[in-house]
């Protein structure tokens, strides 16, 4: 991992409600719990995007990027914006069960699984396909997104129990 962080000149966190979007090498690194995630990555021009986005749905009232829906359909027009095409390469992370709430009823879905879904359903009518990912479970994430070659790197957390 030290290798791949030296590796690049310019490092940028991402924070809940941020995306980049960038030609030149970028080393991109998040940290997730019930947020995802989602890279595009155009190998043909080399156009690297990705958010970090908080909870589902924004249901139209701006454009807020810490919404899934609106961060997706921003990072997408910005790819094509940017010269990507229909050669993306789109991963999705994040989504955990993070936080003990209730009483674990399991017909009631978390915001971890409302945000993964939301993700799959806007990426589906932007007509996009997830090419990897890994969603869900208890314990948060780590990623670094290279954006010189669309490569992402996952550390799982440690679960504290």
């Amino acid at each position: 991992m030290k290798k791949l962080i030296e590796s690049h000149s310019h490092k940028i966190y991402l924070r809940p409600g941020e995306v980049v979007v960038a030609r030149e090498p970028v080393l991109v690194s998040t940290v997730l719990g019930s947020c995802v995630a989602v890279t595009m990555f155009s190998p043909v021009s080399g156009v690297g995007a990705i958010c970090h986005a908080m909870l589902p749905d924004n249901a139209g009232r701006d454009e807020d990027l810490r919404y899934v829906d609106t961060a997706l359909r921003h990072i997408f027009r910005k790819v094509l914006e940017y010269g990507g095409g229909s050669d993306l390469v789109v991963k999705l992370f994040g989504g955990a069960r993070v936080l003990d709430v209730g009483d674990g009823e399991p017909s009631r879905r978390t915001v971890g699984e409302q945000n993964v879904e939301r993700a799959l359903q806007v990426l589906d009518s932007l007509g996009l396909t997830v090419t990897s990912a890994d969603t869900g479970g208890a314990v948060g994430r780590k990623l670094f997104f290279c954006t010189r070659d669309g490569d992402v790197y996952l550390r799982r957390m440690k679960h504290n129990k």
